[in-house]
């Protein structure tokens, strides 16, 4: 008797341990769900080289277009319009900051060719986001133009793509070509030949 008991012993011990081994694989089928532990989800950060500046093409207008206030952390409705003027062939940078006054613009302007300057804002939660997006001449460093738009952030940037250029599109295009002309007439001197009239005048008068 304590031979079979040691056998049947060794026996139930041995089958305890495969059961255990097995038991994800045969949990199912005694009627237990068995869900192994989920895998830590690791979302990647959406493309952000569009912040970079790129090479400038040749005869375009050169816009700088500034961080917006209230944007979502990775700036999806500054992203769409930086994107859209560059699909209009502009040159933007996203590397300035704002300055404070109008006449600092103007002063910027002049020193970087800019034409004109996009700023704007985010405000409210969720379904309930209103976006107002602002134009401002390089020229006179005064506002010139602006654009509204509202609803939550996936809409606010579809309407973005498919209505910006066509509110604002005319006064971009105004703006960058009246850049140009004036600078290039500034650059030429202006002479202004004066005395020679006045005494030839004095000395005629005085011969007579």
């Amino acid at each position: 008797m304590s031979r079979q008991s040691a056998v049947l012993g060794v026996a139930c011990g041995l089958g305890v341990a495969l059961v255990t081994l097995a038991a994800p694989a045969t949990a199912l089928a005694w009627g237990v769900y068995y869900q192994p532990p989920p895998k830590p989800a690791h979302s990647m950060a959406p493309d952000q080289s569009w912040l970079q500046d790129v090479p400038e093409r040749r005869g375009r207008g050169k816009i700088a277009v500034f961080a917006f206030p209230g944007d979502d952390v990775y700036q999806p409705v500054r992203e769409t319009v930086v994107k859209l003027l560059r699909r209009r062939g502009l040159n933007v940078t996203a590397s300035l900051r704002p300055v404070d006054s109008a006449s600092q613009y103007r002063e910027l302007s002049q020193s970087l060719n800019l034409a004109v300057y996009v700023d704007g804002e985010v405000t409210g939660e969720g379904a309930h986001q209103t976006a107002v997006i602002r134009l401002r001449s390089g020229m006179s460093g005064q506002r010139i133009a602006s654009a509204r738009f509202t609803g939550p952030t996936k809409k606010i940037v579809s309407d973005l793509r498919g209505k910006l250029w066509t509110r604002v599109g005319p006064t971009v295009t105004r703006a960058c070509t009246s850049v140009a002309k004036p600078r290039q007439q500034e650059r030429a001197p202006l002479r202004i030949e004066a005395g020679t009239s006045v005494d030839d005048d004095t000395e005629d008068a005085d011969d007579s």
